[in-house]
């Protein structure tokens, strides 16, 4: 029997279990030791992500936490294993229209990991690493 396809074992709901950022072989965790966050597939072809490092907070009125929130279409290319989040709602306005493009690989079942590197100019490379588990009230095609 093949292997299912990306798309198909991305539609749910998926829960952060770990967030990293990599700078020139610095690894960091901006969201903390034990992130928040979903991000949700749907099978016509939508995403939302929502991830979120949890205080802790001085002010409720003035949450110093880290968080990430976009949505909109994504499409996958099989082939080169990669998903493309097509932003059209984002608190980072700087991502506004853009295309984000995130390596996805399965390692098991139920556990997805998400990656995406850059360069900016002369710096080091900026790698982002997601990584995923299904909890089992998840939603599931």
């Amino acid at each position: 029997m093949p292997e299912p396809k990306i798309r198909d074992r991305l539609v749910g709901g998926w829960r952060l279990t770990g967030y990293e950022l990599t700078t020139g072989g610095k690894t960091d965790h901006p969201l903390g030791e034990d992130p928040l966050g979903t991000i949700l597939y749907t099978p016509d072809g939508y995403m939302s992500a929502q991830l979120a490092g949890p205080g802790p907070y001085e002010d409720d009125d003035q949450p110093d936490a880290y968080y990430i929130a976009y949505s909109g279409p994504y499409d996958v290319d099989e082939t080169n294993e990669v998903v493309a989040h097509h932003v059209q709602v984002s608190v980072i306005p700087s991502w506004l229209g853009t295309t984000q493009l995130r390596h996805a690989r399965f390692d098991g079942p139920d556990q997805l990991a998400l990656s995406t590197s850059e360069r900016r100019g002369n710096e080091a490379t900026i790698t982002t690493n997601d990584q995923l588990d299904t909890p089992a009230t998840a939603i599931r095609r």
